[in-house]
């Protein structure tokens, strides 16, 4: 058994032996950057449209327009799970082929946690269709619902943020030795709590602001104002948030986002900008261009984050270092597929799109 003592001395001893990867790893960064930005998309449109929905149903009147758009989210909610879910798996698989020996043995430290994460979700899918359900027949019923599913899915990204933060703290896993039930969250990361509010914010801005699409397509100029709202308050509030999460980044990472590494700095102030701009263009009140705007901050913001967590782990770890197999056929076929599957998801977006989303019961 490794001692504490040594372990104090030199963290990287407790991180596993890395597996061999078939292709250079840039090209499972890319990946697993351009997948994240998709799964992170229809999560913000997931939660943030359930937190409006809420709003509207706990606020609006009967008749009124709050009401009128938590049933418009309340019909998409189920989809808009259906692919956040499928969309993560991806991510999810690229971060255990570049830093699988991290994320196991993070996942290990809080293993009973992590594990409930999948009654969390299954529990909340089911929510969001007695949400949908029983909108006009059980009134409460369906805000009970909408609340419970809105909590399974807050839950389940407390611990996304637990585990993907604590695979960066080498120097903290040796809370095995006094606690090896599997019942460690990472709660003392200066990191962990701007960054998950950052995450939680972000969700009913972008909703808001799919919530104005949707009223420019059906003529709903109070849609639009209402969505528009939630995407210019909480945009400016992120700035705050945005500031608090770059000051609990550790003191040797921090000096990059601040001109010391230039790709670092250049990747943030991109995402900044282009995160402003949106903000602009939503209080000029053109939610398309803000969309756009949002979406190239989104794809910034997570080569952000990429850039964070390898300068990190660079004490102890990089996925250059990680030994190459060669074998390209895996690659391929999973870009093949890829492509494949987004077409086929393009698709089935557009067929839905045509629907308006009066169809129930979908997912």
């Amino acid at each position: 058994m490794v001692s504490a003592q040594l372990i104090t001395m030199d963290p990287a001893r407790l991180i596993p032996a890395a597996e061999a990867i078939p292709s250079p790893w840039g090209w499972f960064e890319a990946l697993l950057l351009l997948t994240f930005v998709l799964h992170i998309l229809f999560m913000n449109l997931t939660v943030g449209s359930a937190v409006i929905a809420l709003a509207g149903r706990l606020t609006g009147d009967k008749h009124g327009s709050g009401r009128d758009l938590a049933r418009e989210l309340g019909h998409r909610l189920p989809t808009f799970l259906a692919l956040q879910i499928n969309l993560g798996v991806a991510p999810l698989l690229f971060v255990q082929v570049l830093y699988g020996q991290l994320l196991y043995t993070s996942s290990v430290l809080m293993a009973g946690w992590w594990l409930s994460a999948i009654a969390a979700v299954i529990l909340g899918y089911y929510g969001l269709y007695v949400h949908d359900a029983k909108f006009e027949s059980g009134g409460g019923l369906s805000r009970l619902a909408l609340m419970l599913s809105l909590a399974c899915l807050v839950y389940t990204g407390f611990l996304l943020s637990n585990n993907m933060t604590l695979m960066l703290r080498p120097q903290a896993w040796d809370v095995y030795l006094t606690n090896p039930r599997g019942s460690f969250l990472n709660l003392s990361d200066p990191m962990l709590w701007p960054r998950l509010a950052h995450m939680l914010l972000a969700a009913p801005a972008v909703a808001g602001l799919y919530a104005a699409l949707i009223g420019v397509k059906k003529r709903r100029t109070d849609w639009v104002e209402h969505g528009l709202k939630w995407f210019t308050r909480l945009t400016m509030l992120q700035v705050l948030v945005g500031a608090w999460l770059l000051a609990s980044l550790p003191q040797r990472v921090l000096p990059a986002f601040m001109g010391r590494d230039m790709l670092a700095t250049g990747l943030l102030c991109l995402g900044v900008a282009l995160g402003l701009a949106a903000l602009v263009a939503g209080l000029r009140r053109k939610p398309a261009l803000a969309a756009g705007l949002v979406l190239g901050a989104m794809l910034f913001m997570a080569a952000t984050r990429a850039e964070v967590r390898q300068l990190t782990l660079a004490p102890y770890f990089t996925p250059a270092s990680l030994p190459v197999t060669g074998d390209q056929t895996p690659l391929v076929l999973f870009v093949v597929s890829l492509a494949v599957s987004l077409a086929a998801i393009a698709y089935m977006l557009r067929a839905y799109a045509r629907t308006d989303g009066q169809t129930r019961g979908r997912g």
